[in-house]
């Protein structure tokens, strides 16, 4: 037995739609493996996947989903939760992952030190961990880059960022969303940075960074970048030309 045959492929699932109040069903995929689901990924990044449209308003909605992404040809697995406790962090660092009333009662056993492990909360956080290994990005240089996008954004337009992520690569431009404000109704903002910044990043801290497979990055995320402490003695805590 291959080891996507061991899971469930799809599941039904109920939603209340915000924005009607009506209850429809929809079909959640809870593992997406590589090479095999490729079409399931396809989804994933094109935001077909996660966001339904609701039969009755037609209005799309963004799921706040659980599901495990596992590329062996890459050997990463990322998982979006809607917990926030740490338990399932705690779980891969071990390296028996279970996924309550998601999986099955097997457990999937990840060798720690070879594969890249991620845990985010949201699917835009998801899907972000997904293109950046498509484009062979190292997520922890874009994290820090976002790290000092947020903070450039936040100074021009005197408003928080709630949440920021990478929407598309092209050619030599990355293209970011911001999500503004303390709460909803948000406000979303659209930011371009060249490619070559990155480049630039990765020059200057993947030497001061560990393995990718270490467990200090299974969380790797704003708040990660924050900690880290690696642009604090930067001019004003900024370093992308503007």
């Amino acid at each position: 037995m291959s080891t996507s045959d061991m899971f469930l492929k799809s599941v039904n699932k109920s939603a209340q739609c915000p924005f009607c109040g009506k209850l429809f069903d929809y079909i959640m995929y809870p593992e997406i493996h590589i090479p095999g689901d490729s079409k399931l990924k396809k989804k994933v990044l094109n935001k077909t996947l996660f966001f339904p449209k609701c039969p009755y308003c037609k209005e799309e909605i963004k799921l706040r989903a659980s599901c495990m992404y596992c590329n062996e040809n890459k050997k990463e697995m990322f998982i979006v939760t809607d917990s926030t406790d740490t338990e399932l962090e705690t779980m891969m660092k071990s390296g028996d992952i279970h996924f309550n009333d998601v999986l099955t009662d097997d457990a999937v056993a990840f060798m720690k030190g070879l594969y890249i492990r991620r845990v985010v909360h949201d699917v835009d956080a998801f899907r972000e961990k997904i293109l950046l290994s498509d484009n062979n990005y190292d997520d922890r240089i874009i994290e820090l880059l976002k790290y000092s996008l947020s903070g450039l954004i936040a100074r021009e337009s005197h408003m928080p960022v709630y949440r920021i992520f990478l929407e598309e690569t092209s050619g030599d431009q990355l293209k970011f969303t911001a999500i503004m404000g303390n709460h909803s109704p948000f406000e979303y903002m659209s930011i371009r940075s060249a490619a070559k910044v990155y480049t630039q990043y990765k020059n200057k801290y993947l030497d001061k960074l560990g393995r990718a497979e270490e467990d200090e990055y299974i969380s790797t995320d704003q708040k990660w970048a924050a900690r880290s402490g690696l642009l604090n003695d930067e001019d004003a805590g900024f370093v992308i030309p503007l």
